[in-house]
């Protein structure tokens, strides 16, 4: 899911019978975790034969079940999971009886009781039922839009991960219960049906429907089962023995090439990598308007579904990062399609295994295709916002014990996903990029179509590698928190020692990892593994400049003695890209936390605004962005802000309004977010040069396209008064383009005038905006007002709960306070907590430590900078 592998190869046709067969992982962790509610393991499912007859209109559905299960140990009582399910029948093989059906909506189970003992053996449970279609995107739902002629037409889609199968089947909704699914779908005529298998056969059926039978899919957990149904068309490409097609509304169709394009060079590089080629007949990327605050895709094994951004290209529309991040996305969820579908965790605990390791592939991937992105280091910047959330209270291991599926939803994060590949990028690097690919290889091969725990793939890497991981994969997955790695000089030579990274007290307490670190600047690269209980020493030179972590691939802040990092900062023009992040976050961020001046930031940015990569200009820009946001409200923001105007002035002489001829892909992302950054500065000639082409989109809506239209709607968005407000919302009205129109409404929270951001909130309990697209117009309004957002939120719970999927509302209103810097806020974020299960309140506790942190540093860094600032005028 997008938030966001020679030696043994497996051949599998699409009907061998190794789908059946399952190879369940019995390796323990080396760390015990408490266990974890889920359904009894006496009674298991073999294979769910479905029939679903959807009633779009009306949202609702009925399906008819045959579950083919095994009953291992006599027992009274069939349970599995149904949520907001109504049974009609239920029927068990060689059973007279119909059992007595006990719902528990708490915990999402029916229990069939026989009121006597079932022998173990082979039975079939039949069920009738019904079920309900939502309009946020869980379980089956329903997306609304416009079709030609402005027609209003409706599709429907599945979303199962992490616990929504069970809102549409019947089933062992759990991870590591998996079993073959066979599904038929009654439906109208002039609707294309789509699942994860290819269609079978399709007939006519009673009262003018259409019967569309697929065939079995291959043995797999129940998150990974899908169905579409809409006014459809498909293009595809033959790869191999794949189909590859992309399915979008008709008309959409030249939207898709890019996409079509980028799986089909992405599929035979997989089937390469992984060792073992994709083993269904089809894969299909599916593309469904509006947008969820959950996630962004979902790779159902053999139809990834996409929300429109994130697999069309619009050439009117469509910016450069849209271009990126769709391929990259489409990296991400083909990687799930091995490390997730083929081979998937036993239980979400090792939710990482999926989403870490696909996105280090993803980048691994764009990189190989695309190395003009620099991939590598535009993930560096996720992997600082992870390090933020990792070096806080609330933070937890990349593997954490997760009580239940309603916990899961935690787990999907940063930590998860940015630290996770970080990692991996880690470890890779550390034993070398051949020996780490054959670990992988055994790894999808000895375990295809079955369940593993983390320490599997470390025990295959392992067996390949003369430098073992698994320690050091340990100390970096079973406990949460930074490392910091300082050097200084001594009389031998130069001295690495590790201590640990923290941001507030509660992540100080001692910790020792055993970190792989490569030291530069000293001739050959010096590599060595450092830990708490183990510094390490080389002779240098008296005038050399070591530069830790190089190449930046270490998960560890680096801090330098005074004297070396004056030396180091003093290198700034000639380091790699990389290198130049790293001193920039580093900076920062051991800046903020005290263990350094954070006006050693300010000298870093000095040296960074002539930075010709855009990648590294970027990077400038964003943390300037994010340290003004800590002077909001203060006096002395102006002074920072013509301080950040000026370090930003070089590259807006050189890289300006429009595109120059030749530049390259990534000068056009650096633009956008040069140009919306001087707009929040409040640059003048900024400002009003986005007016200025604001009024003439107006005049001519063919004016402007691509990153150009949307940075000039946003600057003025910014700084919209009550008519430019109005003049948003009548495009918004009249948009048919669905991503478009969401990122218009989005734009109307966004104004800082507060009579505004009172109007785009009441606008969001409407009926106008799409029930996808109102949860964005409140977000919208928290990037400015956070604390109007959040009470209007609470104020108005049942509307907004409506809003958004069930397993993301605890997030979605503790994201809305994060920006938050109100001494109230902690205390109405504590009542809030009391109202939620306490297995959802972590992202509760991560924000509030991101507001107690930001607090801090407005007291206690701040100072120190206004009074450099002051000393160090222009």
């Amino acid at each position: 899911m997008k938030f966001i592998p020679v030696l043994v190869a497996v051949l599998v046709a699409v009907s061998a019978p190794a789908w059946a067969a399952s190879t369940h992982s019995k390796t323990a962790k080396t760390k015990a975790f408490p266990p974890h509610v889920s359904l009894p393991t006496n009674v298991t499912p073999d294979r769910y034969e479905i029939t679903i007859t959807p009633d779009a209109e009306h949202l609702k559905f009925s399906g008819q079940e045959r579950i083919a299960l095994t009953v291992k140990s006599a027992t009274d009582r069939i349970v599995l999971n149904a949520a907001d399910i109504a049974f009609q029948r239920a029927a068990l093989s060689d059973e007279t009886a119909a059992p007595k059906i006990i719902l528990d909506k708490d915990q999402q189970t029916a229990t069939f009781a026989f009121g006597h003992p079932l022998k173990p053996g082979h039975y079939t449970l039949s069920l009738d039922y019904t079920g309900v279609i939502y309009e946020q995107a869980s379980g089956l739902f329903a997306l609304d839009y416009t079709g030609d002629g402005g027609k209003k037409q409706r599709a429907i889609f599945t979303q199962f991960e992490n616990s929504d199968a069970r809102r549409f089947i019947p089933s062992w909704d759990e991870p590591g219960v998996k079993a073959v699914y066979a599904l038929t779908v009654e439906a109208p005529a002039d609707q294309m049906a789509v699942s994860n298998m290819p269609v079978a056969e399709a007939k006519p059926g009673a009262g003018g429907l259409t019967v569309t039978r697929f065939p079995d899919t291959p043995k797999m957990s129940s998150y990974l089962l899908f169905f579409a149904l809409g006014d459809f068309e498909r293009i595809h490409r033959q790869v191999g023995k794949t189909d590859v097609g992309v399915i979008v509304r008709k008309g959409k169709t030249a939207q898709a090439q890019f996409a079509l394009d980028a799986a089909t060079e992405i599929l035979p590089w997989y089937n390469d990598y992984f060792g073992t080629p994709y083993p269904l007949p089809k894969l299909d990327f599916i593309a469904g308007p509006g947008r969820s605050q959950f996630f962004a895709a979902m790779e159902n094994w053999g139809a990834i579904y996409y929300f429109d951004y994130a697999l069309l290209i619009d050439p009117k529309l469509s910016t450069e990062q849209d271009k990126q991040t769709v391929y990259v996305d489409i990296a991400h969820e083909m990687a799930h399609q091995w490390f997730g579908d083929l081979v998937t965790m036993a239980w979400w605990d090792d939710l990482w295994l999926n989403e870490g390791f696909a996105s280090w592939m993803e980048n691994k991937t764009t990189d190989h295709f695309h190395p003009e992105w620099k991939i590598w280091l535009q993930t560096k910047g996720g992997e600082q916002a992870a390090m933020r959330t990792d070096s806080r209270n609330g933070s937890h291991p990349v593997i954490t014990p997760i009580h239940d599926v309603f916990a899961a939803a935690n787990a999907f994060d940063g930590i998860t996903y940015e630290k996770g590949h970080s990692v991996i990028h880690m470890l890779e690097d550390y034993v070398g990029p051949d020996v780490f690919r054959a670990g992988v290889r055994n790894y999808i091969a000895h375990h295809a179509y079955g369940n593993t725990v983390t320490d599997d793939l470390w025990t295959e890497i392992d067996k390949v590698s003369p430098k073992k991981i698994t320690a050091i994969a340990h100390d970096f997955t079973l406990q949460a928190g930074v490392p910091l790695i300082s050097i200084d000089r001594g009389a031998d030579g130069v001295r690495l020692t590790q201590s640990r990274f923290g941001a507030d007290e509660a992540s100080k307490a001692p910790r020792s990892w055993r970190a792989p670190v490569t030291v530069g600047g000293l001739g050959q690269p010096w590599r060595t593994v450092v830990s708490a209980s183990s510094s390490a020493i080389k002779a240098a030179p008296a005038s050399a400049t070591p530069l830790v972590n190089a190449g930046q691939t270490g998960y560890f802040r680096s801090r330098y003695s005074p004297e070396l990092e004056t030396r180091i900062v003093a290198a700034f023009p000639k380091l790699a890209g990389e290198d130049q992040l790293g001193l920039i976050y580093d900076s920062r961020a051991i800046g903020e936390a005290g263990y350094a001046p954070l006006t050693d930031f300010l000298v870093v940015a000095g040296q960074a605004q002539d930075a010709q990569d855009p990648v590294v200009l970027q990077a400038l820009i964003n943390q300037l962005d994010g340290m003004d946001d800590n002077y909001k409200g203060l006096p002395t923001q102006a002074a920072f802000r013509a301080f950040a105007r000026a370090r930003l002035a070089p590259a807006f002489a050189r890289l300006g309004w429009d595109a120059k001829p030749g530049e390259s892909d990534n000068a056009a992302l650096v633009r956008r977010t040069l140009l919306s950054a001087l707009g929040k500065l409040d640059d003048p000639a900024v400002v009003a040069e986005a007016r200025r082409r604001f009024a003439a989109l107006l005049a001519n809506p063919d004016s402007l396209h691509g990153a150009s239209r949307l940075t000039v709607l946003q600057i003025v968005a910014d700084h919209a008064d009550a008519t430019v407000w109005d003049q948003l919302h009548a495009l918004a009205q009249a948009s048919t383009e669905n991503t478009d129109r969401s990122r218009l409404y989005r734009y109307l929270g966004a104004s800082h005038d507060p009579v505004l951001a009172d109007k785009a909130l009441a606008l969001a309990l409407t009926k106008e905006p799409p029930p996808t697209d109102a949860p964005n117009l409140i977000s919208g309004v928290a990037g400015v007002f956070p604390d109007k957002a959040y009470d209007f939120a609470v104020a108005h719970r049942a509307e907004v709960d409506a809003m958004v999927e069930p397993t993301s509302r605890t997030n979605f209103f503790a994201g809305l306070a994060s920006g938050s810097l109100s001494p109230d806020i902690v205390a109405k974020l504590n009542t809030f907590a009391q109202t939620v299960p306490a297995s959802a309140r972590p992202s509760i506790t991560r924000t509030i430590a991101t507001i107690n942190y930001r607090q801090d540093i407005i007291k206690n860094r701040l100072p120190d900078v206004d009074r450099w600032l002051a000393a160090h005028p222009g």
